[in-house]
């Protein structure tokens, strides 16, 4: 598409092709974004817009349509961070513009839409069991204990990988990781009982194939299993459950059933090696579906 007959924009992506190095999604977003700009200039105006014509005004016009009027392929809404994207490319290309002499100065933006932002996204019940059932199906020992210390003690990818031996104390009816994470700082996390029935079961394993490892899964050259061994497993997994997920996921998921199942927020907190109550505190805001099983519940 052809954004315009002048050669303001054709300067402009030239300068972020050669000094900014952007190519690829980058220039192809930017330059969606400042043709949907052209286009709502000239049903505006009737002409082609140029630089020195755009006015703050403008801009909170355009930031109007494109929060109420605009609609994607779908024929949805814009998202606030569609939104916010059109809006920086329109920025960046006036300060281009002011820094090429093409405009005296840059008019007052308007403020950037705020999205008002849920909790991280966490596996269902439903959706935990379909995972689980794929990594006993397809897993092997190892790979069903590791994702049941992600998913059933909330540890960190690169905390999990990173255990050593002398750092389990674990028995049919108990089980304690100390657990080294940011900072190294070390605490203590429990092990529930699917967890130890998973881990008990892959040492008996690993004594057998690895007995000189200091770690719990070992990998090559005598190290540990690679953070990115693991998060293929969850990707390869998930494809098999029918889900998209990466590791963190899983720990999203271990904080969201604490929090659901009524375990206060400096509990959850210490299991999970937050320094701040602020980040964890996420884990109580409400999901779509409990959102609306509220409204639900609340209808007359």
């Amino acid at each position: 598409m052809k954004i315009t007959s002048v050669n303001y924009f054709d300067g402009f992506f030239a300068w972020l092709r050669d000094q900014k190095g952007a190519t690829g999604n980058t220039a192809r977003a930017y330059r969606h974004a400042l043709a949907c700009f052209s286009a709502w200039w000239r049903d505006i105006y009737g002409s082609e817009p140029t630089p020195g014509d755009v006015t703050g005004i403008d801009l909170r016009d355009y930031q109007e349509y494109l929060q109420n009027v605009k609609r994607n392929r779908r024929g949805r809404p814009l998202k606030p961070a569609t939104v916010k994207l059109y809006m920086e490319a329109l920025q960046v290309f006036l300060k281009w513009a002011r820094e090429a002499g093409h405009v005296g100065r840059l008019p007052n933006f308007p403020k950037a839409v705020q999205e008002q932002k849920g909790p991280p996204k966490a596996l269902d019940r439903n959706e935990q069991n379909r995972l689980l059932r794929e990594v006993e199906r397809r897993g092997k020992n190892r790979d069903i204990a590791l994702v049941r210390l992600l998913l059933s003690c909330g540890l960190r990818v690169s905390e999990a990988v990173s255990i050593k031996m002398a750092d389990l104390d674990i028995g049919e009816r108990h089980g304690v990781l100390t657990v080294r994470g940011k900072g190294n700082k070390y605490r203590e996390v429990p092990v529930p009982p699917e967890a130890r029935r998973a881990v008990r079961a892959w040492l008996e394993e690993r004594g057998k194939k690895h007995p000189n490892s200091e770690y719990i899964f070992p990998g090559r050259n005598g190290g540990h299993v690679t953070a990115r061994y693991v998060e293929h497993l969850i990707r390869d997994l998930g494809r098999f459950a029918r889900l998209e997920i990466h590791p963190h996921v899983l720990r999203h998921t271990a904080a969201t059933n604490m929090i659901e199942t009524g375990a206060d927020l400096v509990t959850v907190a210490q299991i999970l090696g937050h320094s701040s109550l602020n980040a964890t505190a996420i884990y109580t805001k409400p999901n779509v579906r409990r959102m609306a099983e509220a409204l639900e519940r609340g209808e007359a």
